[in-house]
């Protein structure tokens, strides 16, 4: 017999040109038509909207022209993307960072559930919150020893790592930096609210993690796995480094992370607009490689992998703005933001808001790249929040609880199937245990969201 072959997702670059194309074809079946605009500031009248009686149809080789445009026009955001990559590269390079988390791993191994639990499981969402990435995934065997050594399950020692640092972006006040680029938001805006919103989740996720873990270690039979196999797994190979924490470990993780804090001052205190990212991570980067020890050519050398490794995201960026450029030239984004706006339009903007933020966690199971997710939402949201009267910067919050909360379930995401993978959990017994957490943590972005829109946040 055959091997059924499974499905895969489409490389990024392949779904965005596809994407590209289809909106060509769009414009010649798509009914084309506009919002009325005030011809002052140019925000769209969301009660104004008319068919224009013709078709202006943007063929697929001039479609896929735009995309030199659609980068030019995207310079800001892929200087500030690949700067920030840049910046990045070097604080991974040193190393400095994960030696703050190792001592600070170290330090809480030998200390029991009540205090272990809680603690371990916020520095990785702290971790998430600001740094976080596929990366953590490398610390998931020392999660499970840890885990072992409170006997408790492997479920537990992944989840420390994977929950800390998928929760920790929620609410993140850095983390959307390329969603409010995107969707023409100012970078780092509604940073203290956002961090405010993060502290109710983080406790949330500390009295999940600390029930369960006081539940298993009092009566093994009780974990999600299902059994006590488990019990049995061998991470003798596996240690907590002891690490004594260098005083330029402390310096160089501070001063990345006074990068965003500095940038929050620039733009919003000393009027410089999002173009003094750029300077800042370079000066920044500058300094960690100074601190840590690099040479010149070694801090450009990781400054330039880091850019690297940005390079394509930034060119997709591009192919997103093309994309936009084939609906607008074509007239029919103003139809597709009418009709989706058709079912939150009497709803106020609270449920608007959430409504906004289901559509993207229904995608994000199936399109968890979030990357992708900006390429091909974005130029819609922005539209949908002018035509409902929601400020961008809710849509930017909706974007985000809609991509992070369903990130710990989607089995399409490479860093979740992957933990599990190391952890030894199958995906349907994580899938069992995770799910409650999951409605519940929705159901507080939701709740955050409308309140949000009713009061009308604006986060500048």
């Amino acid at each position: 017999m055959k091997e059924k072959k499974k499905f895969k997702m489409p490389h990024l670059m392949a779904m965005i040109v596809g994407l590209i194309l289809i909106m060509s074809l769009l414009t010649y079946i798509v009914p084309a038509g506009q919002f009325a605009s005030d011809p002052v500031t140019g925000k769209i009248d969301g009660n104004a909207f008319s068919f224009l009686g013709y078709q202006t149809p943007v063929n697929p080789w001039q479609a896929l022209l735009y995309i030199a445009q659609g980068v030019a026009n995207s310079g800001s955001i892929i200087a500030t993307l690949l700067a920030t990559g840049g910046l990045t590269g070097i604080i991974l390079a040193t190393k400095r960072m994960d030696n703050v988390v190792d001592w600070a791993i170290y330090k809480l191994s030998g200390k029991g559930i009540d205090v272990l639990v809680p603690i371990l499981t916020l520095v990785f969402c702290v971790y998430g919150t600001f740094s976080g990435g596929d990366w953590c995934v490398a610390m998931v065997p020392i999660g499970c020893m840890i885990a072992k050594k409170l006997n408790c399950d492997p479920i537990l020692g992944g989840a420390f790592v994977l929950i800390g640092c998928m929760v920790g972006g929620i609410f993140s006040p850095t983390a959307p930096m390329l969603v409010q680029l995107t969707m023409d938001v100012p970078v780092y805006s509604g940073f203290a609210m956002r961090m405010l919103l993060d502290i109710p989740v983080y406790a949330m996720t500390m009295f999940w993690m600390w029930r369960y873990a006081k539940k298993v270690a009092k009566d093994p039979t009780k974990s999600a796995m299902g059994d006590t196999e488990w019990m049995n797994t061998d991470y003798s190979g596996v240690g907590v480094k002891e690490v004594s924490l260098d005083k330029r470990d402390v310096i160089c993780t501070v001063l990345y992370f006074a990068q965003p804090v500095t940038s929050v001052i620039c733009t919003t205190m000393l009027g410089y607009s999002v173009e003094v990212i750029p300077a800042l991570c370079i000066i920044y980067g500058f300094l960690i490689g100074v601190v840590h020890g690099y040479k010149l050519d070694d801090t450009c050398n990781k400054f330039a992998n880091g850019v690297a490794g940005m390079a394509f995201v930034g060119f997709i960026i591009g192919c997103a703005n093309c994309m936009s450029l084939v609906m607008t030239n074509g007239n029919i984004i103003h139809t597709i933001v009418y009709f989706a706006c058709l079912p939150l339009r009497n709803v106020g903007v609270g449920f608007a808001a959430v409504g906004i933020a289901i559509i993207i966690t229904i995608i994000n199971i199936i399109i968890p790249s979030a990357s992708a997710k900006i390429a091909i939402l974005c130029p819609i949201i922005s539209p949908m929040c002018d035509a409902l009267s929601i400020h961008r910067q809710i849509g930017v919050t909706a974007f985000k609880v809609g991509d992070a909360v369903t990130n710990m379930i989607s089995p399409t995401l490479g860093m979740l199937v992957g933990g599990l993978e190391v952890a030894g959990v199958p995906y349907d017994k994580w899938l069992k245990w995770i799910m409650p957490f999951i409605l519940i943590v929705l159901a507080y972005g939701y709740v955050a969201l409308y309140v949000l829109g009713a009061v009308g946040w604006t986060g500048l």
